[in-house]
Order: structure tokens, then sequence, then C-alpha cells
């Protein structure tokens, strides 16, 4: 009887110990997964953020560019609203040259929309994660100003070749084309300036604008008929 008891007691322990080891090594796998898996979203996250970054230096290209440029595109539209009023009272006005502007290149968001739809941006740090929403998502705003900009300055274009020659609605035209273009100016400028903040919080290298299109942009207005007609470009 007693010997019974203690294979039964064995069995028991014998069993005991068989499933802790089994346990223990579902833990160890489970374990290791994690880790394994943690590794490779660590190093997913190292190489999603430096990606990221090239993209946003970049488009700092385009921020720096508006900051520097904004006085002179406040001025030129200061000027042609000058000889707008001129046109409007039927003064001498001298011919205007091509109002051809740069304002500002592309602003791209490929990485972001790559590495949000490959799930990567969720692993960020959460404090980081809002900077870089924040700058994607107001970068859907600046390109609606910028569409709107473009818009807005092909009617100021109407300036182009003699300004004499201009209707009343054409003139109404222009009138407001310029107004909504201070605007537009006005609030590219002020949120390029806030995303140069932004961007450079997350680590993004601080750029500077190319003097040579500073330059461009701001050239003294051409008092000469453009080369060629608006209408060809």
């Amino acid at each position: 009887m007693e010997n019974g008891r203690q294979k039964g007691a064995h069995g028991i322990m014998s069993f005991a110990r068989e499933l802790l080891i089994v346990v223990v090594g579902v833990v160890i796998a489970i374990g290791l997964g994690q880790a394994v898996d943690a590794a490779h979203w660590r190093d997913s996250v190292a190489e999603a953020r430096d990606s990221l970054r090239n993209e946003l230096r970049a488009n700092d290209d385009f921020y720096a560019f508006r900051v520097a440029v904004s006085a002179c595109v406040g001025r030129r539209l200061a000027e042609l609203n000058s000889i707008t009023e001129d046109a409007a009272a039927h003064r001498q006005v001298a011919p205007v040259g091509d109002l051809t502007l740069h304002i500002g290149s592309l602003l791209a968001d490929d990485v972001w929309q790559s590495e949000r739809a490959g799930q990567t941006l969720v692993h960020l740090p959460k404090a980081e994660l809002e900077r870089f929403s924040r700058t994607y998502s107001q970068q859907i705003d600046i390109r609606a100003w910028l569409n709107r900009e473009t818009e807005l300055w092909a009617g100021i274009r109407l300036l182009e070749g003699a300004p004499g020659r201009l209707t009343p609605s054409d003139i109404t035209l222009v009138r407001k084309s310029i107004q909504e273009a201070r605007a537009t100016n006005y609030l590219v400028t002020l949120n390029a300036a806030e995303q140069l903040e932004i961007n450079a919080a997350l680590g993004v290298t601080k750029t500077e604008a190319k003097p040579a299109e500073i330059a461009a942009a701001c050239a003294p207005l051409l008092r000469a008929p453009p080369a060629r007609p608006f209408t060809t470009y």
C-alpha cells in the first residue's frame, strides 16, 4: 500500500516536472518571438525615421525659399497693384514683361504614405508621431494654398504686355487676384516658418534657401513686352 502511494506521488511529480518544462519552453519561445519582433520594429522604425527626415529635408528647401522671398513677393504684388490702378485711371503705363514667378517646388509625402500603409508609424514614440502627423497634415493646407496661388497669378498675368488694353472686367479680376495673392503669400510664409520649426524638432537638418532662386524671385520687374505670348506657356 505504501509502495503504491510512493509510485503515485512519483508519477504526479514527474508529470508536474514535464508540465513545467513545457510551460517554461512556451514562455521562452514567446519571449524570444517578442524579442525578435521588437528588434524588427526597432530597425524598421529607425529606417522609417531616416527616410522621413530625408523627405522633410527636401520639403524644407521649399519652406526656406518661401520665407526668404516673402517680402519680395509682397513688393512685386504692390508694384503690380500700382500698375493696375494706373491702367484703371487710363494713365500712361509702360509695358509689363513676363510675370512668371517661381514661388516654390512640390511638397512630397510619398515616404509618409508608404510607412503609414506598412504600419511602421504606430511604433514611433507618441510625441514624435504627433509631430510627424502635424507637419504632414499641414502640407495638405499648404498644397491647397499653392494651387490657389497658381490660379491667382494666372489672373495677374493679364497685366503682361500693354496694361492699357485691359477692360474693366479684366481690371476687376486683376485687382481681386492681387489682393487674394497677398493673403495667400502671408499664409504660406507663416506656415512655412512653422513647418521649419516642427521639422527641426524632428531632427531634420537645417537648410538655407538657394541664393540663385532668391535672386530670380526678387529680380526687378521687367518693363518690356514679354518675348512670348502668355497663351503659349
